[in-house]
């Protein structure tokens, strides 16, 4: 079994869950490509059974060449098995969990994909005050920022909400259900 993994990232937190996913399904026996969304062009997915595609999301919208390769290879992705996974700020706290499934997964599946996919990955985000980021994004993260501090969090310090157990569980899910 040959499974792809494609992602989008900005700060690298999804490239960080994507080789997390590949040591998983590597364990469980299974020979894994993993790609930058960036790098690909014509692309040939011909070879793989599982395609798995995952993007950090910010400001509210997955990267737009993890989008592209959805779009481009739809009819392709349509005669196999597709999972999709975001890492993102609406994972980190469960009263944001359902909306972030909605506007992040289903309502991209919806969009990109002729079939559903087997299954979907809503994974936490990483805050780090030192990375660079946009004016928006900046603004954004002071109100952010604030709820975080009076929650007695160190905003001067990175914050990692990704449960690597949940990740790496979600991995072995697939494993198990691509080989049966």
């Amino acid at each position: 079994m040959k499974v792809l993994i494609v992602y989008g990232t900005r700060y690298g937190t999804a490239t960080e869950i994507a080789e997390k996913i590949c040591l998983v399904m590597e364990s469980e026996g299974l020979k894994v490509d993993v790609k930058d969304a960036r790098s690909l062009k014509n692309f040939n997915i011909s070879p793989y059974q599982l395609v798995v595609v995952g993007s950090g999301i910010k400001m509210g919208k997955w990267t737009r060449k993890s989008l592209k390769f959805l779009k481009d290879n739809r009819k392709e992705l349509a005669s196999k098995m597709v999972a999709i996974f975001v890492t993102c700020g609406a994972a980190n706290t469960e009263k944001n969990r359902a909306e972030g499934q909605e506007k992040y997964l289903n309502q991209v599946a919806e969009k990109y994909l002729l079939n559903e996919p087997m299954a979907t990955g809503l994974f936490g985000s990483k805050f780090d005050p030192s990375a660079k980021h946009g004016l928006m994004y900046n603004f954004t993260m002071k109100a952010i920022k604030k709820d975080l501090e009076k929650q007695g969090i160190d905003t001067s310090q990175p914050i990692d909400y990704r449960d690597w157990e949940q990740i790496r569980a979600w991995a072995r899910g697939l494993a198990e259900m691509v080989k049966e």
